[in-house]
């Protein structure tokens, strides 16, 4: 072989070589732009907001699972994306129960116990109707779950108990007797179906009634004792109401985890809200959704209601519970209850101190109102109208938190003539699942008037958002929308602005509102 065709043959090999290697690197350029492509679509996720779906004067007609099914295409579109619905057993009072007289949480409205085959609110077969369309619209579903106590025992019977002070439940005032006590349930009319569990006074370490002499009080059953890691209120916070359940029983632990698979399972949910978990042994829920997520996943949401003000509680039961579920901020309500009260004289660059939002966010599930703090309940602590639109476009507009709006606050509470801000709140929604989001600026620099920016992503089209809310006068604030919002035109949708805002070639505008009123900014 010449040498001239041995260099030629070497030429066109490292031709070939040279093609192969552009080959291969438009190849992964290629798997570079998919992934890069794969990775922006899975990150296009709209914000997340849930609803309480029912408040506490809701119509005792029947008609919420099918409202629930009915609108869940209207609510997904709007940008809801869970619903928090009530209790869906049968409670002590039938088709008036709200649902937090909790009797047997195995008739989902399905059998004929206490007067009814309904519940308040429908039939399981129309409960199972409303969280599959809700499912079919993009909508998780989260079930409220009590699990303190028990009411409408079948049968009363004899047991020893001792009363308690009230106001210190710790100190015993009454001497070793037998009582009569509502604990015996025997679900007949339920025939055992899913489950065979009769609950007595092993299952209970106390009730609020004697039945022999007719006697309302605190009565602990005598070999019981409280629940020793609860809330410290009254001495110990124990007990609250009905015949309380024992959670230092194996028996009673063993049972409320079968029964949380069932209901999973059953149901096909996406999540618990769980009620009143300040009188519950704090470390039960760790094993309890523990257990149902190692069945089930880790996706299984869970928010607690430790109704407490006191952040400081708050943060010594995610410690005690092992950081497990989500809390409502129920500090942040009293920030948003005191500021509609105090009006200007609130000081609005507090709004977040000592609230579950400043200390995790990450855990903290924001509302304005709920069934609890309506007017004429029992935690009554009604967000004043003025303020609550104020409150709503900040947990909806923020990056931090989980938001939560109340039906009460949408459609309107008729019993007590409040007519609801579903218009204003469908404008915020909007606001939410389509223009807050990017990096956020606060400017909480002013008593009366603050106000944050969201400026935007490369995910969602045209958003970012700047916002200003008063407790006081009206005003202006400069605040920056960033440098890729320079020379951009942004308006207040609200409408409460009329004039449009431009940003300037150094990323900032300077964005008005009206006193005691809320503006949200979106680009023209």
């Amino acid at each position: 072989m010449t040498v001239e065709i041995i260099l030629i043959i070497i030429v066109f090999a490292i031709i070939g070589g040279v093609m192969y290697l552009n080959l291969e690197q438009d190849k992964a350029k290629d798997v570079e732009k998919n992934e890069d492509k794969v990775y922006i679509e899975d990150k296009k996720i709209k914000n997340k907001t849930m609803m309480q779906y029912f408040e506490w004067y809701y119509p005792n007609d029947g008609s919420l699972w099918n409202k629930v099914k009915e609108h869940s295409k209207k609510l997904s579109k709007k940008g809801i994306t869970a619903l928090w619905l009530p209790p869906a057993y049968k409670g002590v009072g039938g088709i008036n129960d709200v649902g937090y007289g909790a009797y047997d949480l195995y008739d989902l409205g399905e059998f004929d116990q206490k007067g009814t085959i309904r519940t308040k609110y429908g039939t399981k077969e129309q409960y199972l109707d409303a969280i599959n369309e809700a499912h079919n619209n993009n909508i998780e579903v989260y079930a409220d779950t009590v699990f303190n106590h028990k009411a409408g025992a079948d049968e009363s019977e004899c047991v020893k108990a001792q009363l308690v002070d009230s106001n210190n439940r710790n100190n015993i005032i009454g001497e070793e007797k037998e009582i009569r006590s509502f604990t015996v349930f025997n679900f007949s009319g339920r025939n055992d179906k899913y489950s065979s569990y009769k609950w007595n006074a092993k299952d209970f370490d106390g009730v609020d009634f004697d039945d022999l002499t007719k006697q309302n009080g605190i009565f602990k059953f005598v070999g019981k004792e409280w629940e020793q890691d609860v809330d410290d209120e009254n001495g110990n916070f124990d007990f609250l109401m009905c015949a309380d359940l024992d959670i230092d029983s194996r028996d009673v632990v063993e049972e409320l985890k079968t029964w949380g698979k069932w209901y999973i399972n059953e149901c096909k949910l996406d999540g618990f809200r769980l009620d009143a978990i300040k009188h519950i042994k704090f470390d039960f829920f760790a094993e309890w959704l523990n257990d149902i997520r190692s069945k089930k996943g880790d996706n299984v949401f869970a928010v607690g209601e430790y109704w407490s003000g006191d952040i400081n509680k708050l943060k010594y039961y995610i410690s005690k519970s092992q950081n497990v579920m989500s809390l409502f901020d129920v500090p942040l309500h009293y920030k948003f209850f005191e500021a509609s009260n105090l009006e200007e004289n609130f000081d609005m660059r507090t709004l977040t101190q000592n609230t579950l939002l400043d200390y995790d966010e990450k855990i903290s599930v924001t509302f304005v109102d709920n069934h609890d703090t309506e007017p004429g309940q029992a935690l009554e602590s009604w967000v004043k109208p003025w303020f609550k639109l104020i409150a709503y476009t900040f947990i909806l507009t923020r990056q931090e938190g989980y938001p939560c709006i109340f039906y009460g606050d949408y459609y309107g509470v008729p019993e007590k003539g409040f007519e609801g801000f579903k218009n204003q709140l469908d404008m915020i929604l909007n606001v939410r699942k389509d223009y807050a989001y990017g990096d956020q600026c606060d400017y909480f620099d002013d008593k009366n008037i603050i106000g944050w920016t969201r400026q935007g992503d490369l995910m969602h089209d045209n958003s970012g958002v700047a916002v200003l809310i008063s407790n006081g006068n009206n005003g202006s604030k400069k605040m920056s929308m960033g440098s890729k919002n320079i020379s951009t035109t942004f308006i207040d949708i609200t409408g409460n602005i009329q004039e449009e805002i431009l940003i300037d070639n150094e990323g900032n505008g300077i964005f008005k509102v009206n006193n005691k009123s809320y503006s949200i900014w979106i680009k023209k």
